[in-house]
């Protein structure tokens, strides 16, 4: 089994239907909840990180100190649902913790330093499983192991929080590439991590990256929001480009346990992980080894939607400007975004959309590597939201800073920001989509209520307290530097150019699995290669290269590259199943021509969606930040560090952002050579 079967992938058959006899069968079912019962918490409601001090000794790089932990707490992520049990960041010398708390805010220029500490407990709250692929038996055995990752952070590999970097409470155990490097001022090394911001204004975040449980860390609450500020920015703000009020919107898919689902794991409210690997929706090889007690997923997707920690919030709103700084923050669910009107201005009537009444435009003007390209797109890319254009799609880890303009908008109107994306994307299955038109769910939802993956944040207008001044006319965003001249869809003479795959394949249990490959290494899974096999991507520190990425599955794959920000340069079809005739020659078989990357993606990239049937390529530049300048015994001294012990260079990582396919085994080593 080469191809995906996976929920069907034709979801409307009835014999799709028909294998699917309990109520979301691998998947359990959220109580009944109302939604937009909450307002949307603010960044500073988010419990963000304390800074403990700032210094800027002379010859030393300034800096910022912060102490996090990483700790076990309760929240209430809905007024009709128990406090449910999370992991989360938080500040270590006190204070309440709450769901994506840590946050921070910080300058370009001026340097990070974290001492994390996990404090998490030994037991997990969410169902583990140690048969993933590549789990040491060291990693198995600490089930709180965590590796935070500055998701976007141009980092010092030690700094990077790679899957091998886990460190255990105390740090008692740690992975393989966990080293520590930065010294204190008398010297000794620490295992504090690094973030010099010498980056532009952008949305990164960070989130957990142990090996063998990211899913579930990163899902139980281990994620948070990382904001850069820049003096471009703030020029554009003060001369009114872009607007002063700011809404950060944080995009979670969630499943909760109900007194039904209660088990030996969970009680009512807890957040509810699959437990089992159902055949009812997945495909399983036979003649495979017996599944564990606990099995991985191919994906998960939630059936109740959080914004900024909280269960379909609504936030108030005035007829004026404002700036939403959008991540996606799901496993695996892909968001397609517009907004909309309400059905009505009473309960349940204004919770529900309005399809057919579109509401104001989503102007891009940024995406997770900072602003787009003003040579490109002077103002951003206008999704205009009615029927015929396109809409904003974010894949897992995508960020999109959008203004959207209520000025047009009378007191008392209610949008919806709303979400259509199928699941899996691109293809989809009814099962995965809730909301109450959907009749091929055993229980559509009542209106006004959940389980729903259509209704995120709804936005209520409210008489204004002060006017916005008019948005300057000729104001445009600031221009790229780029590898490639703008329009130039070929690859730059004299650049090499690797040829890589990505894969499906199944484990030795008979579970679906996904691959990343070197076209040429390997013949596992369609030249697919396990995390821990030698790398195969190593470029020289300083190098420029392009990647040619083909996508031999049938699903959209969110790839994500650690260190380096990429320019897309093309996409163009395939023919998938000639792809192994010509795969010793490195040469995909083309369909068509090339076309050009989507006007959002005309700016700087780190995760990029790369669809099925089609090859992806990019240009990057394989920068490493420059050492930082501390202080040692009252000396300034630059710290290079060492060389990963497991790899010899400076080790990072490339893989899929779906969770579930990153850990099984969708990733592969990016070692930079000195």
């Amino acid at each position: 089994m080469n191809r995906r079967q996976f929920l069907h992938i034709a979801a409307g058959s009835a014999a799709a239907l028909a294998r699917a006899p309990r109520a979301h069968a691998a998947f359990a079912q959220t109580q009944p909840l109302r939604k937009f019962a909450a307002p949307l918490r603010t960044l500073a409601q988010m419990a963000p990180a304390v800074r403990l001090s700032r210094t800027a000794p002379p010859g030393s790089t300034p800096v910022d100190y912060y102490e996090i932990a990483l700790r076990p707490f309760t929240d209430q992520l809905h007024p009709d649902l128990p406090p449910t049990r999370l992991w989360g960041y938080g500040n270590r010398a006190g204070g309440a913790f709450k769901h994506l708390g840590g946050t921070i805010v910080a300058d370009a220029g001026v340097a990070v330093r974290i001492r994390f500490f996990n404090e998490l407990p030994n037991t997990h709250i969410l169902p583990v499983d140690n048969t993933v692929p590549g789990l040491s038996a060291a990693a198995a055995a600490h089930v709180n192991r965590a590796a935070v990752h500055l998701h976007g952070g141009n980092v010092a590999w030690p700094s990077d929080g790679g899957p091998h970097a886990w460190f255990t409470p105390r740090n008692a155990a740690t992975g393989s590439s966990f080293v520590r490097w930065l010294p204190d001022a008398a010297g000794n090394p620490t295992a504090d991590f690094w973030y010099p911001n010498l980056q532009s204004a952008r949305l990164l975040w960070f989130h957990d990256h142990a090996l063998g449980n990211t899913r579930l860390n990163a899902y139980a609450g281990l994620a948070s929001a990382y904001i850069i500020r820049d003096s471009i920015e703030q020029s554009l703000i003060a001369d009114g480009a872009i607007p002063a009020l700011e809404i950060p919107v944080i995009i979670q898919d969630k499943v909760f346990t109900s007194a039904r689902t209660a088990d030996t794991l969970s009680t009512a409210g807890d957040l509810w992980y699959p437990r089992t690997y159902d055949t009812e929706f997945f495909d399983l090889e036979p003649g495979g080894l017996p599944l564990p007690p606990y099995s991985l997923v191919p994906e998960f997707w939630g059936d109740t939607m959080l914004c900024n920690g909280t269960v379909f919030p609504f936030v108030e709103v005035q007829p004026r400007r404002y700036r939403l700084r959008i991540l996606n923050a799901c496993n695996t669910r892909f968001v397609r975004l517009k907004l909309v009107g309400a059905q009505g201005k009473v309960f349940p009537d204004s919770a529900e959309p309005d399809v057919g009444n579109a509401g104001p435009a989503l102007q891009l003007i940024g995406n997770e590597a900072g602003f787009l390209d003003g040579g490109a797109n002077p103002q951003g890319v206008l999704f205009s939201n009615d029927r015929r254009s396109r809409a904003l799609v974010l894949a897992p880890a995508e960020r999109a800073d959008v203004i959207i303009d209520f000025s047009d908008t009378k007191p008392g109107t209610y949008w919806i920001l709303h979400n259509d994306a199928p699941v899996p994307f691109p293809g989809g299955t009814p099962l995965g989509d809730f909301f109450p038109e959907n009749r091929r769910l055993p229980t559509p939802p009542s209106p006004g209520y959940g389980p729903n993956t259509r209704t995120l944040l709804q936005f209520r207008v409210v008489p204004p307290t002060a006017a916005d001044a008019p948005a300057p006319r000729n104001w445009s965003l600031p221009r790229m530097n780029r590898l490639a001249p703008l329009g130039v869809l070929d690859p730059p003479p004299g650049i090499p150019i690797r040829d890589l795959t990505l894969n499906e394949a199944v484990d030795e249990y008979g579970r679906l699995s996904q691959l990343l490959g070197a076209v040429g290494a390997g013949e596992h899974g369609r030249f697919g290669l396990p995390y821990d096999a030698a790398a195969t991507e190593t470029p020289r520190a300083g190098s420029i290269e392009v990647w040619r990425i083909s996508n031999l599955s049938a699903d959209a794959h969110p790839i994500h590259f650690h260190l380096v920000n990429v320019q897309v340069l093309a996409r163009q079809r395939i023919h998938v199943h000639q792809f192994g005739v010509d795969h010793f020659t490195g040469t995909p078989a083309f369909r068509g021509r090339p076309e050009p990357p989507y006007p959002e993606e005309m700016g700087w990239k780190e995760t990029v969606r790369m669809n099925p049937g089609e090859a992806t390529t990019v240009i990057m530049k394989f920068d490493l930040p420059p050492n930082p300048v501390v202080p040692v015994n009252g000396v300034p001294t630059a710290v290079a560090p060492p060389a990963s012990p497991r790899t010899g260079g400076h080790e990072y990582v490339w893989h899929c952002h779906i969770l579930e396919h990153e850990e099984h085994e969708m990733m592969r080593p990016l070692v930079v050579q000195p």
